[in-house]
C-alpha cells in the first residue's frame, strides 16, 4: 500500500480489516502517511448490516481528519523554522477541530521532545497513548523518559520502583504494537531481563528466536534468560547451539556459565567435558584446570586429576586448593606415601594445615583398618599407620583433628605393644621388649586423650597397654641383661584385648 501510495503520489493510504459478522460486515480502518509508515491514524471501526454502510463510517471519518490536514502540515512546517509556538498553536486549533488526531499530537509531542522538556513529553506523550495505545512514538519516548528517571533516583528506591514499573508497563505495550520485530524483541526481552523479570522476557525472546532462526544475537539473550531463570538443561543445549553459530562467543565466561549449568543439574561428566574445553581454550587459566582437575577427581579420572592439577600449580603455584585435591585424589588412588610428599609440600605452600591433617587422619584410618583385617596381625602393618597420624597431630590445628590423631595413635600402638610383648615372651627378645615397652607407655598417654570418641575402644585397650607397660618393662630387665639370655622364668603374660 505504500509503495502504491509512493508511486501515484499519493500524501496518505488506508488500510481496513474487513470481518464478516452474523449480522453483517465490521471493518477497523487506520490511515497511514507517506513520509512515516510508522505513524498511523486509527480511523475506528464500523459494523453495518451491509458493506458498504461500514464503509460509509470510514469515510465519514477521513472527512473529519481532513479539516485538520493543513493544521498538520504547518505544524510540521513551523516546527522545523524553529517557530515552536506557532506550529504549537498549529496543532492546538486542530486537535479542536478533530479530537482524535493522532498526528497533531505527535507533531506537538516532537516539539517538545526537540526541547528536552520531560514533564511535558511525558504528559503528552501519556495524552496520546490515550488516543492511540499502540502508538509507537508516544511509547518510545515514554519508555526513554522512565528509564531516565529511574536511573536519576539514585538512593530514593521508591521513586526508582515506580519508575520501573511504568518503564516495564510502556516497555510490554511497545512489543505487543510490534511483535514481530526481532530488534524490538531482542531489546523488550533484555530490559525485562535487566529489571529481574525473567519470567516475561522468556516467552519473548523464545519466540523471537523461533521466528528469527539464525540470529545468533537473540540466541544470546535467550542463554542469558535461561542463565538467570536457573534452566540449566534448557540453557546448556541453547548454549552449545549458540557457538556453533559464532565461535567467537565461547569466552571465559561462557564456559564458566556452561559448566555451572552441568553442575548444578549434577551431570558433572558433561561438566567436565565443558571444563577441559576451557582449559584447551585458554591453557594459561589456572582456574580452569583446577577446576577441570576438581571435576575430573569427581568422576573417578584420578590419574588425569593430578596432571590436570599440576598444569594449574605450574601456572600459578598460589592455586588455592590445587594442593588438597592432589592429595585427596593420591588417597583415592591408595598412594599413600605420594600423599604423605604432597602434604609435606602443601604445608611449605601454607595450604591450610587442618584439611592436610583431616587426610592424614583417612590414611592413617585406612591404613589401621587393613592392620585389623590382616591374619596373621603384624607389627609391620600396624606401624605403617604411625607416620600418618603423627604427621596430622604434628600440624592440625583443629582439637578434633588431633584428637583423632592421637585416638590412632594409641589404638596402633596398643597392638604393636600386644604383638611385640608376646614375641619377646616367645624368643626372649630384648629388642621386642622395648617395643613393647614403648608402645604401650604410647598407648597409655594417646588413647584417654584421644578416646572421647570411642571410650568402648579405650576401656577395652587402657587395661592391656598399662598390664603391658609393667610386663615389658619386667621383660626388659630378664631380657636384655648384657651377660646373654636369661635363665630365670619369663614374665607373665597380660591378658589378651578384647578387641579383634
Amino acid at each position: 500500500a505504500s509503495a502504491l501510495a509512493k508511486m501515484i503520489h499519493a500524501d496518505m493510504d488506508i488500510e481496513c480489516v474487513v470481518t464478516k459478522t452474523a449480522t453483517g460486515f465490521q471493518i477497523e480502518a487506520w490511515m497511514t502517511p507517506q513520509r512515516d509508515m510508522n505513524l498511523e491514524q486509527p480511523l475506528g471501526t464500523y459494523e453495518n448490516a451491509k458493506l458498504d454502510g461500514a464503509a460509509a463510517g470510514v469515510a465519514r471519518e477521513y472527512r473529519n481528519f481532513l479539516k485538520t490536514w493543513e493544521n498538520d502540515k504547518d505544524c510540521r512546517l513551523k516546527a522545523r523554522e524553529g517557530k515552536t509556538g506557532d506550529a504549537l498553536k498549529s496543532a492546538s486549533d486542530g486537535i479542536a477541530q478533530y479530537q482524535k488526531s493522532v498526528w497533531l499530537r505527535v507533531c506537538r509531542l516532537q516539539i517538545y521532545v526537540d526541547q528536552k522538556k520531560a514533564d511535558s513529553i511525558i504528559f503528552f506523550a501519556e495524552d496520546l497513548r490515550k488516543l492511540d495505545p499502540k502508538n509507537q512514538i508516544a511509547l518510545k519516548e515514554l519508555y526513554k523518559q522512565y528509564d531516565a528517571a529511574a536511573k536519576s533516583a539514585d538512593k530514593n528506591e521508591a521513586a526508582k520502583s515506580a519508575a520501573n514499573a511504568r518503564k516495564i508497563d510502556v516497555l510490554m505495550e511497545l512489543y505487543k504494537a510490534d511483535p514481530t520485530n526481532p530488534v524490538l524483541q531482542r531489546g523488550v526481552a533484555n530490559d525485562l531481563a535487566a529489571a529481574g523479570q525473567f519470567d516475561k522476557a522468556l516467552p519473548i525472546i523464545a519466540k523471537a528466536v523461533t521466528e528469527n532462526q539464525g540470529d545468533v544475537t537473540l540466541v544470546q539473550t535467550y542463554f542469558n534468560v535461561l542463565a538467570a531463570l536457573k534452566d540449566t538443561k534448557k540453557m546448556a543445549d541453547v548454549g552449545a547451539a549458540m557457538v556453533q553459530m559464532d565461535t567467537s562467543l565461547a569466552d571465559q565466561d561462557f564456559y564458566d556459565r556452561m559448566v555451572s549449568a552441568f553442575v548444578a543439574d549434577s551431570n558433572y561428566q558433561k561438566a567436565e567435558e565443558w571444563s577441559a574445553r576451557a582449559s584447551a581454550k585458554f591453557p594459561k587459566v589456572a582456574e580452569n584446570w583446577l577446576r577441570t582437575g576438581n571435576l575430573q577427581r569427581r568422576n573417578q579420572h584420578t590419574a588425569e586429576a593430578i596432571v590436570s592439577l599440576k598444569r594449574a600449580l605450574a601456572i600459578d603455584p598460589k592455586t588455592k586448593n590445587a594442593r588438597l585435591i592432589i592429595i585427596n585424589a593420591l588417597i583415592d588412588q591408595n598412594q599413600y606415601d605420594s600423599a604423605l610428599v604432597a602434604m609435606h609440600e602443601a604445608i611449605k605452600a601454607a595450604e591450610d594445615p587442618d584439611q592436610i591433617g583431616l587426610g592424614a587422619n583417612v590414611m592413617g584410618n585406612r591404613t589401621l583398618s587393613v592392620a585389623q583385617k590382616a591374619e596373621p596381625k603384624t607389627i609391620a602393618d600396624y606401624r605403617k599407620v604411625l607416620p600418618f597420624v603423627y604427621f596430622a597431630d604434628s600440624i592440625a590445628k583443629d582439637r578434633a583433628i588431633k584428637n583423632n590423631a592421637k585416638f590412632l595413635i594409641g589404638v596402633s600402638s596398643a597392638f604393636i605393644a600386644q604383638i611385640a610383648y608376646g614375641e619377646a615372651t616367645k624368643n626372649k627378645s630384648c629388642d621386642d621388649a622395648k617395643l613393647a615397652n614403648s608402645s604401650a607407655v604410647d598407648a597409655t598417654i594417646n588413647l584417654p586423650i584421644g578416646g572421647g570418641t570411642n571410650p568402648g575402644v579405650v576401656q577395652q585397650l587402657m587395661p592391656l597397654a598399662q598390664q603391658i607397660v609393667d610386663a615389658s618393662a619386667q621383660a626388659t630387665k630378664v631380657f636384655c641383661k648384657a651377660d646373654g639370655p636369661a635363665t630365670a622364668a619369663p614374665p607373665k603374660k597380660p591378658g589378651k584385648s578384647g578387641r579383634q
